[in-house]
């Protein structure tokens, strides 16, 4: 048992003369960048293909556009719906061609480049489809109190702006909130890794 003892120690008290290069460590940095760039890229790619599906998943699709008509919102929900599109379909050939860029990029600073160029394009991704979602809520639920018969006469019995912009408020922030948490848990999910590796790098390029 002591000789066991004694091998462990010698083992962990060991030096090991393998040196590591940065374009080795910058190899290896690259190959889980490009891993968390592809799954961003597939999941953008998923969320378009959700997106073409909502008429065909979700019952009586068609007849939100006609609430909307009651609203007078018809052509704003056309547009907001087309707006949506033009944006996930921008970022998702933005994330693909950073995918494709750090395959063939060779330097420290080129990696680094790509990461904040993903980064950047994730949270901004974010930002537009919640910025979008909070006006389209917004402006639907005013428009619901001002024209739906059903909500009219809620406010006329209760007749109180302050618990109507309250009730407003309450329900755009919940939404607001389920759908950033689920964008931060499910793309979060690999923009933690770019940041780590965004770490590395900067030790390394200094």
């Amino acid at each position: 048992m002591d000789e066991f003892k004694s091998l462990k120690e010698k083992w962990a008290n060991q030096k090991f003369d393998k040196q590591y290069t940065v374009e080795e460590l910058n190899g290896f940095l690259q190959k889980k960048s490009k891993t968390s760039i592809k799954w961003i890229f597939y999941l953008s790619v998923a969320e378009f293909f959700l997106y073409i599906s909502f008429p065909f998943i979700i019952p009586n699709y068609y007849e939100s556009f006609d609430y909307y008509k009651s609203l007078n919102l018809f052509e704003f929900s056309i547009a907001t719906s087309i707006i949506g599109y033009i944006i996930l379909v921008y970022y998702m050939l933005r994330f693909f061609k950073n995918y494709k860029r750090i395959s063939v990029t060779d330097s420290v600073k080129g990696h680094l480049s790509t990461i904040l160029n993903t980064r950047r394009a994730v949270n901004q991704y974010i930002y537009f489809n919640l910025g979008i979602l909070l006006i389209f809520l917004i402006v639907v639920m005013f428009s619901a109190f001002k024209f739906d018969e059903n909500l009219i006469a809620l406010k006329q019995e209760n007749n109180s702006v302050i618990m109507i912009v309250f009730i407003i408020g309450l329900l755009v922030s919940l939404i607001i909130g389920v759908f950033g948490l689920l964008y931060y848990f499910v793309y979060g999910r690999f923009l933690n890794p770019l940041k780590k590796n965004e770490k590395e790098l900067m030790n390394i390029d200094n």
